[in-house]
């Protein structure tokens, strides 16, 4: 990630792309380099554009895109800082601790039927396969793949598209899934039977 500063600055304070403090930074005075850098040069994160109300207030437009395409929902709640994401199958937070490092979190139990503002007091996890990360952009672009996959695996898995490692990593997974679900239909299908209960209810295809 490319943040700004100033060279003469004796806050030493380094901005994002959009923050209204960046744009006063003379352009004699600026330079852009990546966010480690400034840090190893000292510099610390503007508390205007570092924290995730920040990241919501400036990237409107993106949000608004993805809202159009997909029917992702933002809510963001002030209070804590954080932003909740929904979709049509999961509901996810995300927010950082002044650090632009963002973390991810998962409802563990997604209800359709709930409201936004009851799921926001769900229980959640973290999401493992997603580290700190100074994108929030990414993250969200990973949310949205994430369930749509899961859409596509609620039909057949063998949709899934394997262009890239990652994609194919995720089917194998996905792959396995399947194969284990199956072998428990199955499991419970010939106790139902070594009951003498009639399975007619109870049967899922297993090919």
């Amino acid at each position: 990630m490319n943040v700004t500063l100033s060279t003469t600055s004796r806050n030493k304070v380094f901005h994002l792309s959009g923050c209204p403090y960046d744009n006063r930074i003379r352009y004699y005075n600026r330079e852009d380099v990546k966010r480690d850098q400034a840090v190893h040069m000292g510099y610390r994160p503007c508390k205007y554009c570092s924290s995730t109300q920040a990241y919501y207030r400036i990237r409107q437009s993106f949000l608004k895109k993805m809202t159009r395409q997909y029917g992702t929902q933002f809510t963001f709640a002030p209070d804590t800082d954080t932003l909740y994401i929904r979709t049509d199958v999961g509901f996810w937070k995300m927010y950082t601790k002044g650090d632009l490092q963002y973390r991810l979190y998962h409802l563990n139990n997604f209800d359709q039927a709930l409201t936004t503002e009851q799921m926001m007091h769900g229980k959640y996890h973290h999401q493992a396969d997603v580290k700190l990360s100074t994108s929030p952009n990414s993250i969200i672009t990973y949310i949205i793949k994430h369930d749509e996959a899961k859409k596509i695996i609620a039909v057949d898995y063998r949709n899934l598209p394997q262009n890239s490692r990652k994609e194919k990593k995720y089917y194998n997974i996905a792959k396995k899934r399947d194969y284990r679900q199956k072998r428990r239909q199955l499991s419970n299908l010939l106790d139902c039977i070594s009951r003498g209960e009639t399975p007619a209810n109870k049967w899922v295809a297993i090919c």
